[in-house]
């Protein structure tokens, strides 16, 4: 058996670490690279990222047992033994998974509707409420042109009411 040297290993790490300008800080998450459809999700809700997760879940919610098998005949042999020996095994946490995930489809799909639908609904909703406020407004208005009117007719009875009060006197 050949003897492993850790320390000197180690010594050439350390040594290339300083050749190579690297520090031992550790990266942050933002200076991981990974695929932007994986990224972690923004705090506010954007509908077109919901609807892109749901048209992905509803095309991808099934995994295949099995992926093709390649290689040289020997190989291909031992890989097909090793799966018939664990299909046992594997299927039934094939079938759950299938299972969870066609679900999971589903709920994204119907939250994706709700809102879709809640957000019609709101346009409507939102189109009734500005045609009552602006009926409200008008009526406010002529309320007061009514109470102004109102008001200018109770000083005019009020200083009758004087001047009749004045004679009998």
């Amino acid at each position: 058996m050949q003897t492993v040297n850790t320390e000197e290993i180690m010594k050439q790490i350390r040594t290339e670490i300083k050749e190579k300008g690297l520090d031992s800080s550790l990266l942050s998450f933002e200076e991981i690279p990974f695929a932007q459809e994986v990224s972690h999700a923004d705090s506010n809700f954007q509908p077109a990222s919901l609807q892109q997760s749901a048209e992905y879940l509803n095309i991808r919610n099934q995994i295949e047992a099995y992926k093709p098998v390649e290689g040289n005949f020997l190989v291909v042999l031992i890989k097909k033994i090793i799966r018939k020996l664990v299909k046992f095994f594997i299927m039934p946490i094939m079938t759950e998974q299938n299972a969870l995930n066609l679900h999971t489809a589903n709920a994204v799909q119907q939250v994706h509707n709700y809102i879709q639908s809640r957000a019609e609904s709101d346009k409507i909703d939102i189109a009734a409420l500005v045609s009552r406020i602006d009926a409200l407004e008008a009526r406010q208005a002529a309320d007061k042109q009514e109470m102004a009117a109102l008001r200018s007719q109770i000083r005019a009875l009020q200083l009758e009411n004087q001047e009749l009060k004045g004679l009998k006197l």
